[in-house]
C-alpha cells in the first residue's frame, strides 16, 4: 500500500496539456520512453524527437510535472473514439463482444501511460541536475528528498497520479467505460491496490503479451488510497503556467 504521507502531491501535479507547446512537450516525454529508453517505437521516424500518430488528434493528453525542478517527467493520453471508430486495442486484439455507438461515445481508451527512467529508478541527484544551484532548495524540498529516497516505487505512485487525473476527467464529461491494452504484470498491480478491473478478451501480441480490459470510473473514484494522497486538482496548461509566468516576470 502507499504511504499515508503526501508522497505525491508534496512534490508533483498534473497538468492537462490544452496547448501546442504542452503537447509538444507530452510528446517529447513519450519520445524519451518508447523511443530512446525503450525502443518501443523507431526513432528514426521521430526526428523532431516527438513521438505522436494518427490517434494524438482525437486524445487528451496530460503531463506530469516535479515541482520543485519544473521537470517534466510522466505522460498519459485519453484517446476518444471518433464518431463511433474503433478504439487502437481493437486492431490487436478481439473482444468478446462488439462495442455499440453509444457505448463508444461515452467511454475513452487509456493509453501511453509512462514515466522517465530517470524517476522510475528515482535518484534525487537525478532529478535535481539541471537545477542551476543545489543551494536554492529550501528545507521543505530537502525533507521531501528524503522522503522520495525512501520511497520504494516512485513509477508507480506517479502512475497512480496520472490514473486519477484521468478518473477526474473522466467524471467531469460523464465517461465511465475506461479501456485498457496492458500487460498482466500492470493489471496486476492496478488489482493489488483494490481496484476491479474486468478482462475483455485474450491475451494478444502487441510489443509483448496485453490483455484488454474494462475499467468502470465509478469504481477508479472510490478507492480509499485518495484519501490521503493525490488530492489536488487537475492543473490546466494554459491558465497555470500562463499565471505562473506573469507572476515571476512580476516579481
Amino acid at each position: 500500500m502507499i504511504s499515508k504521507k503526501k508522497t505525491f502531491d508534496s512534490n508533483f501535479e498534473v497538468f492537462l496539456a490544452d496547448t501546442l507547446e504542452s503537447q509538444e512537450i507530452h510528446y517529447n516525454v513519450r519520445y524519451k520512453v518508447y523511443c530512446e529508453e525503450m525502443g518501443f517505437e523507431d526513432k528514426e521516424l521521430f526526428p523532431n524527437q516527438m513521438e505522436c500518430d494518427e490517434y494524438d488528434n482525437n486524445s487528451v493528453h496530460f503531463l506530469v510535472r516535479h515541482k520543485w525542478t519544473g521537470h517534466w517527467i510522466g505522460a498519459m493520453r485519453l484517446i476518444l473514439s471518433d464518431n463511433g471508430s474503433p478504439f487502437p486495442m481493437e486492431q490487436w486484439c478481439e473482444l468478446e463482444e462488439d462495442l455499440t455507438p453509444s457505448r463508444y461515445a461515452h467511454s475513452i481508451e487509456l493509453s501511453r501511460l509512462c514515466v522517465l527512467k530517470e524517476t522510475r529508478r528515482f535518484s534525487a541527484k537525478n532529478l535535481i541536475s539541471n537545477a542551476t544551484e543545489r543551494d536554492e532548495i529550501n528545507s521543505d524540498d530537502k525533507s521531501n528528498i528524503r522522503l522520495l529516497n525512501q520511497h520504494k516505487n516512485l513509477g508507480l505512485t506517479i502512475m497512480w497520479g496520472l490514473l486519477r487525473a484521468a478518473s477526474k476527467y473522466c467524471a467531469e464529461k460523464k465517461i465511465d467505460d475506461l479501456f485498457l491494452f496492458v500487460t498482466s504484470a500492470l493489471a496486476f498491480s492496478i488489482r493489488k491496490q483494490g481496484f476491479v478491473l474486468e478482462q475483455l478478451g485474450e491475451p494478444a501480441e502487441h510489443k509483448g503479451k496485453r490483455v484488454p480490459f474494462l475499467w468502470k470510473n465509478s469504481n477508479l473514484l472510490v478507492n480509499s488510497m485518495w484519501e490521503n494522497d493525490f488530492i489536488e486538482d487537475l492543473h490546466i496548461f494554459s491558465k497555470e503556467i500562463s499565471k505562473r509566468e506573469l507572476v515571476r516576470v512580476a516579481g
